[in-house]
């Protein structure tokens, strides 16, 4: 299996991102250098390639023309504290697939999974879609993400109000929210209230918080603690074990009425 390509001279950062993709089951190797990078794709080209712009021995955006003599399709994303506005538009006509700010750990993350699974299915079109699930049970909350992944969604997964408040706030891609009724930091009613108070103080766009899609999955079939959701503006509710094709009918239902 070819690996995620990973070349920062930050050996904290790189660790972290290294870990992260290798427990999403991604093999990764990392250079410091662009001579440790250039050896690596000699030895095997790579899934991806999430490089550092400015490296002690030259710029990412040098070795992106190099990779691009080589594969003009590979992924390459040019990762930077730097504003994107001074750098993005010459990385772009160069070939660069993303460019993201490094402060964006979680941001990044994502992209690297969203390619890396897209190279290995052989999915070229940007089909995703970029779900938020708060979870409160991480076992069966990754069970899910990869049985939604196959089919095209996309699920980050947060464990608590506070977190997924500050994702959402923080990643205009999101489209729709799952939450448990349950979390261990309050209720998903309490976050359903406060994302939508917030919005409308700010009045926020791209998406508009208040009008992303909310569902809340619950072991709770009764019918009116159902009604109460809906009369609150939840737009679904699900029970589970929470049954997939449905599930995704409805998802779609949401995500293409706003697009």
């Amino acid at each position: 299996m070819k690996k995620i390509l990973l070349i920062d001279d930050s050996d904290t950062y790189i660790w972290r991102l290294q870990k992260y993709l290798q427990r999403r089951g991604y093999p990764v190797e990392t250079a410091s250098t662009l001579k440790e990078a250039r050896t690596a794709i000699q030895e095997e080209m790579p899934l991806v390639i999430c490089c550092d712009l400015d490296l002690p021995d030259g710029s990412g955006m040098d070795f992106l023309d190099e990779v691009r003599v080589a594969d003009k399709e590979l992924p390459f994303i040019l990762a930077s504290c730097h504003d994107k506005e001074d750098y993005e538009q010459e990385a772009k006509q160069r070939g660069a697939m993303l460019c993201m700010d490094k402060m964006k750990g979680l941001l990044l993350q994502d992209k690297l999974v969203e390619y890396a699974y897209r190279q290995l299915s052989g999915e070229k079109a940007p089909t995703f879609h970029k779900l938020l699930f708060v979870h409160a049970e991480d076992t069966s909350a990754g069970v899910l993400r990869a049985t939604m992944l196959q089919k095209g969604f996309d699920l980050i997964l947060v464990p608590s109000i506070a977190d997924a408040k500050r994702r959402i706030f923080e990643d205009k891609e999101i489209e729709l929210i799952l939450c448990d009724v349950e979390l261990p930091d309050g209720t998903a009613m309490e976050l359903f209230h406060a994302l939508r108070r917030v919005a409308g103080m700010f009045q926020m766009k791209n998406p508009p918080v208040r009008l992303l899609p909310f569902f809340i999955l619950t072991e709770n079939s009764d019918l009116t603690t159902e009604y109460e959701y809906r009369y609150e503006g939840i737009n679904d509710y699900f029970v589970s074990p929470v049954n997939i094709p449905e599930l995704i009918r409805r998802i779609m239902y949401f995500v293409e009425d706003s697009k």
